[in-house]
C-alpha cells in the first residue's frame, strides 16, 4: 500500500505521494503548457507545471479532508498514499454507523466543491464578471483589458476551479467506488438497518452505470475515437462495484457460517489402548503414501487426545510392542481447539495465525465433533456462495494447505476481527 515517498504527516498520519506522480506531472506540464504559449511564449512550460502542480494539490486536499474526517468520526487511518486518479486512504477500522459513512463520504465532494469555489472567486477578482460569460472566446480578448500575466493566472484558477467542479459533480454519480456509492450505501443502511444491503445497492449500481457508461462509449467510439476513453471508465466501474460486491458476499457468508456447519469427519478414531505396534501395523502402514490423516485417541468412552503419528519414529521400534498408544497422545489443553459456534472468521485467523494444518471442533461434552482444514473452509464458502469449486482443486488446497491469495480470505477475516473491537 506504500509503495510510494514519504513527504511528511498529517495529524499524526503518515502521507506518501505515489513515485508515478513524478512521471504524471511531467506529461501535464507539457500538456497544459499549450494553453499558455501565445501569452507567455518563454515560460509556457513553467505555467503548465504550475496548474500541473495545484491540480496534485487538490487531490491531496480532497484525500485529506476525507482522512480527517474519518479519524473525526473514529475510524483509524494508518496512512495516506496520494495516487494518481486519486489518493489512497487505508482505514484500520470501518466506519460502525451510517451517519460515519455519509459524513466521510461526502467530506470529499465538499472539499472540491469549496476548491472549486476558491478558483472561481481568484478568476473573478482577477478578471471580473467577464468569466462567468457563455461565450467561451472571452478570455481571448481578456489580455487587451488586464496584461497578459493577470490572464494567465486567471486561466489557471478557472481551470482548477473547473477540475474540481467536475470532481464534484463525478464523485457524487450514487454508484460505488464513488463517493456517491458511500452515500448511497449509507442511506440505504439507515433506512433498512442492514448495511450489507447498503453495499450491494451501491455497488449494483455502480456496476449499472458501468455497463451504461461503456454502452455510451461504444455509441461515441463509431464516430470519435474518444469513446475508448468511456469504454475503459466504464469498465474500471463495472470491475470495482464487482470487487465490492465480491467482498460483500465474502464478509457476511464468512459471518454467518460456523464451525459445525464447516467441520467433516475427517479422522481417524483410535483405541488409546492398543500398542505402538498395533497401530503402526493397522494404521500407519495401510495408509497411502501421500495421505496425512489425522488421528484422535479414545479411552473408556471419552476422546483424549490428538495422536502425533511421527513421534512414534523417536521411539526405539523394540518397545514398540511393550509400550501403548497413550504415549504419543497430545492432551486437547495443549492444543488450538474451536466449538460449533466458533464464526469461520475465527477458525481462520486461527489457522493462519498458529500456522496449523487443521483445527479441531469439540462438542459441549469436550468429544471431537470434526475437523477443519483450509479446503473445508472453502469448501464451506463454495457452497454457500455457489461458487462451483472443483473437488480437485479443493483437494489440491488441502495438500498445500494454503488459501489462494486471490481469494483474500486472510485479509477480510483481519478485517472484520478488527472491527469487532
Amino acid at each position: 500500500m506504500r509503495g510510494g515517498i514519504r513527504i511528511g504527516s498529517i495529524s499524526g498520519i503518515p502521507l506518501y505521494i505515489d513515485s508515478s506522480w513524478f512521471l504524471v506531472l511531467g506529461f501535464l506540464a507539457v500538456w497544459l503548457s499549450a494553453a499558455y504559449t501565445k501569452l507567455s511564449p518563454s515560460f509556457s512550460l513553467g505555467y503548465g507545471a504550475i496548474t500541473a502542480l495545484l491540480f496534485f494539490l487538490s487531490i491531496a486536499f480532497n484525500k485529506v479532508a476525507h482522512a480527517l474526517v474519518s479519524k473525526s468520526r473514529g475510524v483509524d487511518i494508518n496512512l495516506i498514499n496520494i495516487q494518481f486518479m486519486g489518493g489512497a486512504t487505508t482505514l484500520e477500522k470501518e466506519s460502525k454507523d451510517p451517519l460515519s459513512v455519509f459524513s466521510i463520504a461526502l467530506s470529499g465532494p465538499l472539499s472540491s466543491l469549496l476548491l472549486s469555489i476558491i478558483g472561481f472567486t481568484a478568476a473573478w477578482l482577477l478578471a471580473g464578471d467577464i468569466i462567468f460569460s457563455s461565450n467561451p472566446k472571452v478570455i481571448e480578448t481578456l489580455p487587451e483589458s488586464i496584461g497578459n500575466i493577470r490572464t494567465i493566472w486567471t486561466i489557471i484558477a478557472l481551470n482548477i476551479a473547473r477540475i474540481n467542479l467536475i470532481f464534484a459533480v463525478f464523485s457524487l454519480i450514487p454508484a460505488l467506488p464513488f463517493e456517491g456509492g458511500h452515500i448511497l450505501k449509507a442511506i440505504i443502511w439507515k433506512i433498512t438497518g442492514d448495511r450489507w444491503a447498503g453495499i450491494r445497492w451501491a455497488a449494483r449500481s455502480g456496476q449499472f452505470f458501468g455497463v451504461l457508461t461503456m454502452i455510451f462509449g461504444g455509441m461515441i467510439l463509431i464516430t470519435n475515437f474518444g469513446g475508448i476513453f468511456l469504454i475503459f471508465l466504464g469498465w474500471f466501474l463495472f470491475g470495482s462495484a464487482s470487487g465490492y460486491l465480491y467482498i460483500t458476499n465474502l464478509q457476511q457468508a464468512i459471518l454467518d457460517i460456523d464451525a459445525e456447519v464447516t467441520m467433516t469427519r475427517d479422522f481417524r478414531l483410535v483405541d488409546a489402548e492398543i500398542s505402538l505396534r498395533d497401530f503402526a501395523d493397522k494404521f500407519l502402514l495401510m495408509e497411502e503414501k501421500d495421505a496425512n490423516p489425522i488421528y484422535i485417541a479414545s479411552s473408556d468412552g471419552r476422546d483424549r487426545g490428538i495422536i502425533s503419528a511421527n513421534a512414534i519414529r523417536n521411539i526405539d521400534s523394540s518397545e514398540w510392542q511393550s509400550k501403548s498408544l497413550q504415549s504419543l497422545i497430545k492432551p486437547f489443553d495443549e492444543v488450538d481447539t474451536v466449538d460449533l459456534r466458533t464464526k469461520l472468521s475465527s477458525v481462520i485467523n486461527l489457522l493462519e495465525q498458529k500456522q496449523l494444518r487443521y483445527v479441531i471442533v469439540r462438542s459441549p461434552v469436550g468429544s471431537v465433533a470434526g475437523v477443519i482444514d483450509r479446503g473445508d473452509v472453502i469448501k464451506a464458502l463454495d457452497s454457500k456462495l455457489q461458487w462451483r469449486i472443483s473437488s480437485e482443486y479443493i483437494k489440491q488446497i488441502k495438500v498445500e494447505g494454503k488459501f489462494p491469495a486471490n481469494f483474500r480470505l486472510v485479509e477480510i477475516c483481519e478485517q472484520i476481527v478488527e472491527n469487532d473491537k
